[in-house]
């Protein structure tokens, strides 16, 4: 099913496209997992390990000596007991948090900003419909041995329990008056789990349930929850958030109801109307198009730093500050490519010229013109009307009573692949496929396709991306043979594909004498994939079956391996006796070539 959706924020607005986009690196604190010292009095429940395996299928996880991890060696005897969460040595207000989380079958905790908002983990693996209470979830205040105002993930994005899921969370403080009384609820900017944005501008009236207090307070520290179950952090990493106190002034403009490019051709031409402005503002603008708006004025710089630029228009543009270019003279349009520069900025007073020429009918006039810097927001310096409301399409197709099959373009692994098939099955778990190689790209889970690159207006760049949180695979071909290519084998001949009764495809190929059927489809009610891979023909006993390359492959019991440092896994039965061969600085899974091998993918 083909849907068209809108929004009007900011960050859908940069979304489109943003070629000409610049980013700055934050600059994030590292607690540091060499023991516990980063935390204030920690009970004997916590540990530094220096590895962690699980299953999908258990309800613990095996720890090993060493550091880099930590570990809630949860028991029940300690369940609900107090003394058992953790605090961060760090008080936070406005802040950055990202990490690695790990829960096995069935386990629960929770990372608790300021102690008192509890964003949720839980194993939650194949809730559809999450609820507060699952991963990522913003749990439910409580009073009157009653729960309210919880918050449900926008999307299904947790992971298999046993794997490392990823989690990045920006967290606003309440604000208060110089007397201490709240002028501003908590908020949480965004929550993501697994790359896909779950929450966003969620404000928090008060601690959630099993906060460390009842108060509320402009600092305070980060507390994991130790007392539900267990479960494991790395790489964890937080930056202060900091307000940008940026202001201008002393600001002029300049507008030409006529073709002028550049401010440059303007110098000998008298100005339709001049004048001084309090703010960037397109609507000095008479008309819509055919025109040149400048403007000239100061910037106030409160630190010295690296700045980032960032401008939205219709035409062309520029800006620059100081006399020196920071947006370079480039053309654009509104609810497209957004573009940007930066510059190291003293504190002071700085001139900064702006301008937009803009010849395109077709297009909307606006202007807008955003600073930032590391671990700052963006602060716009325009008027707010000087931006029209902007709708960018969002086209999705979904999957409801069948599955749905889409030819594109797609990246993978930064390069642009041409002959690429996707399918979404309505249990929600979907893949991607090289037709060139029968190679499996890319697995992931919830709805299932944005093909806005492909369809809104000249659908220029063809590609689709998933709308869940992909398992990027090796995206190599099947067919493993020494005495060819082993990356990407040549000969391997596309021969098409036929539909089952539930119109999943099969794919066929050719290579040597060989023949091959690829046929994948819905595992366990979307648990994961099946994959059956039949070679018939001569030859068989010169080739195997890759069914995972990876860095690191460990088998973690009766059949079951886990790919990457616990990224997914691969079932295979238990009665197989796979091969485990190191290739290029990687470890490949192999099963020898047969009339039929099955295995499962998991995550």
């Amino acid at each position: 099913m083909l849907s068209k959706l809108f929004s009007l924020s900011l960050l859908s607005i940069l979304w489109a496209s943003n070629i000409n986009a610049q980013k700055l690196t934050a600059r994030l604190n590292h607690i540091k997992l060499d023991n516990l010292e980063g935390f204030q009095s920690p009970s004997e429940n916590w540990e530094v390990v220096g590895d962690i395996q699980g299953k999908y299928d258990s309800e613990s996880l095996n720890s090993s000596k060493g550091t880099g991890i930590l570990y809630n060696n949860f028991k029940k005897e300690i369940q609900f007991k107090e003394g058992r969460n953790l605090f961060t040595a760090f008080n936070h207000g406005d802040i950055y948090l990202e990490l690695d989380i790990m829960v096995p079958e069935g386990s629960n905790s929770g990372i608790y900003f300021q102690s008192r908002y509890e964003v949720q983990i839980l194993d939650s693996w194949n809730s559809k419909v999450p609820t507060s209470s699952d991963m990522g979830g913003i749990y439910e205040r409580w009073k009157d041995d009653k729960g309210f105002e919880g918050n449900a993930p926008l999307k299904y994005a947790s992971l298999a329990p046993g794997l490392w899921q990823h989690m990045e969370i920006s967290f606003q403080a309440p604000r208060f008056d110089a007397t201490g009384k709240k002028i501003m609820n908590a908020k949480f900017n965004f929550i993501k789990l697994n790359g896909i944005t779950v929450h966003e501008n969620i404000f928090v009236t008060g601690p959630t349930r099993s906060s460390d207090a009842e108060d509320e307070k402009s600092l305070a520290p980060i507390m994991f929850q130790g007392d539900h179950g267990v479960v494991a952090f790395k790489n964890i990493h937080y930056a202060f958030l900091e307000n940008l106190n940026v202001t201008t002034s002393d600001i002029s403009y300049k507008y030409y109801e006529r073709n002028i490019k550049t401010p440059a051709e303007a110098i000998n031409v008298k100005p339709t109307a001049e004048g001084k402005t309090k703010s960037i503002n397109s609507r000095l603008a008479a008309i819509e198009d055919g025109f040149l708006l400048q403007f000239e004025g100061l910037i106030n710089i409160p630190t010295a730093d690296t700045y980032l630029f960032t401008s939205s228009y219709s035409g062309d543009g520029s800006l620059e500050i100081d006399g020196k270019t920071v947006i370079k003279p480039t053309w654009t349009w509104i609810g497209g490519e957004t573009v940007s520069g930066s510059i190291h900025l003293e504190k002071g007073e700085h001139k900064f010229n702006v301008w937009v020429n803009k010849n395109d009918g077709w297009a909307q006039n606006g202007l807008s013109l955003f600073i930032e810097k590391a671990n700052s927001k963006a602060v716009s310096l325009h008027n707010p009307s000087s931006m029209p409301e902007v709708t960018p399409a969002l086209i999705t197709v979904k999957t409801e009573k069948e599955p749905e099959i889409i030819r594109s373009f797609m990246l993978h692994q930064n390069k642009k692949l041409t002959h690429v098939i996707s399918v979404g099955d309505p249990t929600q778990v979907n893949y991607s496929y090289n037709l060139h190689q029968g190679a499996l790209l890319q697995v992931w889970k919830s709805d299932f396709l944005n093909v806005t690159n492909m369809w809104y207006e000249r659908g220029e760049p063809q590609t689709a991306t998933p709308l869940g949180s992909p398992i990027i695979l090796a995206g190599n071909c099947p067919i493993y043979d020494k005495t060819n290519a082993i990356d990407s084998i040549s000969g391997y001949q596309y021969k098409g594909y036929t539909l089952t009764e539930r119109r999943l495809p099969v794919f066929s190929y050719a290579y040597k004498e060989m023949f091959i059927k690829d046929m994948i489809s819905p595992f366990q009610e979307g648990r994961g994939l099946n994959r059956t891979i039949s070679v018939t023909g001569n030859g068989t006993e010169d080739v195997k079956i890759r069914i995972a390359q990876a860095k690191t492959i460990t088998p973690v019991g009766k059949g079951l391996y886990a790919i990457d440092n616990q990224s997914y896994y691969i079932q295979v039965s238990p009665a197989a006796v796979p091969e485990i061969e190191t290739y290029n600085n990687q470890q490949v899974l192999l099963l020898p070539a047969s009339k039929e091998i099955t295995y499962h993918i998991i995550w």
